[in-house]
């Protein structure tokens, strides 16, 4: 095996993306083979989004560069203005680091603005979580927009990979490692709710929800609608204490927040925070009777936690379950019935005992040795496999039809 000294700069833009790669950045921060970057950007540097960036900073991770964006103004031109002034961010940390690789995860806006900026750099990019669906979000368009930009790729399921694959990347290029924060799950002591409980104000011994909701970016009122019936839905419940977390910095945050905001106030035993951190959500999650909203976490750490989750509505649309997801509409009566089918012995049963299909083996460990064994030299060129050589492999079928010309 050939092993290099690697300078590798991880890209992180929210509290979601950290703490999903907190363990990634600590076992190549401990390693003597590799230097390690973090640049850190977006939300992270964010009052109004709980200044993330302490989270980096209280973990011992040294700060190598940081991109400011402009996320007050959550219009269709605001969003974009703020893409743009994260492309130019993160081209100045590129240029002035020049690492050997650059790492994004997932699908946020923002990081197509890191992509962008390390396909100028020649930086060759490496994506986590590509290859997944989200059809009810701008976030779709995103994730495969980077995968195209990307010259590594760790997706968190074999279906992901064989969908990267699909998409023309080469095969040698695509490691279905599992996902990070199922492997976090599995191998790290959860925090202690009762002392999280105590400090948010809330009786450990009583029962709660984990309640998360973001924008529905391709809808024409982001969201804020169903957000109403989920208020309706959720007053059916008044025995139930409730934990809402701070809304995503997407287009249409500030109208959905606000909506989240009333909805904590109006019911009994609620509380909002801004941001739990990632320890703390997933304390959180293990302790909660159920998730309700339309968060990936829902999707991918509740089920890896043993708890069952309501999906309100097309945001997660496309997205592998487990069982113990329970999806549906964006109705009071829809989210009421739901809620209490994931609140019945049957289904909290069920929840404790299924098998979540992101689970990996020894995902942080293949993702280091591919990062650091890895062939720089040529990592750059990128040879698309058209439908052609697609087609010729009989075990995948990805229903290519040739198109009938007209002469």
């Amino acid at each position: 095996m050939i092993e290099v000294d690697r300078h590798i700069a991880i890209i992180t833009t929210t509290r979601a993306d950290w703490g999903i790669l907190h363990p990634l950045a600590e076992a190549l921060r401990d390693d003597r083979q590799v230097r390690l970057s973090i640049i850190a950007g977006g939300a992270h540097l964010s009052n109004r989004h709980g200044m993330t960036i302490s989270e980096i900073e209280e973990a011992g991770f040294d700060i190598a560069a940081r991109v400011p964006m402009p996320l007050n103004d959550d219009s269709a031109q605001g969003m974009g203005y703020a893409l743009g002034s994260a492309c130019w961010g993160f081209a100045e940390a590129l240029g002035d680091l020049t690492p050997d690789l650059a790492i994004v995860l997932g699908d946020r806006f923002e990081i197509l603005g890191a992509a962008a900026a390390a396909l100028m750099a020649r930086v060759p990019l490496v994506h986590i979580h590509g290859g997944e669906a989200s059809e009810g979000q701008i976030d779709e368009q995103v994730r495969h927009a980077v995968t195209k930009m990307a010259h590594l790729h760790f997706p968190a399921a074999q279906a992901y990979a064989d969908r990267i694959i699909a998409m023309g990347e080469d095969p040698a290029r695509v490691f279905a490692v599992g996902s990070l924060a199922v492997e976090t799950i599995r191998n790290q002591t959860i925090a202690d709710w009762a002392s999280i409980a105590a400090e948010l104000g809330l009786d450990p011994e009583r029962d709660v929800l984990a309640v998360t909701y973001h924008p529905v970016t391709l809808a024409d009122d982001h969201g804020v609608a169903p957000v109403l019936a989920l208020g309706e839905a959720l007053a059916l419940f008044p025995e139930m204490q409730m934990v809402i977390t701070g809304v995503n910095a997407d287009p249409g945050s500030s109208a959905v927040a606000e909506s989240m905001h009333r909805l904590a106030e109006n019911h009994p035993a609620a509380v909002m925070v801004p941001s739990l951190g990632h320890r703390r959500y997933l304390s959180l999650v293990k302790a909660a009777k159920a998730v309700v909203g339309n968060s990936s976490s829902g999707i991918i750490e509740a089920p890896a936690l043993g708890t069952p989750t309501v999906n309100i509505g097309p945001r997660q649309d496309g997205r592998l379950r487990a069982a113990s997801v329970i999806d549906c509409a964006e109705t009071p009566n829809a989210i009421a019935g739901a809620l209490t089918q994931a609140l019945s012995p049957a289904s909290q049963s069920l929840a404790a005992r299924c098998e979540t299909p992101y689970g990996g083996e020894d995902t942080c460990r293949q993702m280091v040795t591919a990062l650091k064994t890895v062939p720089l030299d040529g990592l750059l060129i990128k040879k698309l496999r058209v439908a052609d050589d697609i087609r010729s492999e009989a075990d995948m079928d990805i229903g290519f039809k040739p198109l009938e010309l007209v002469r």
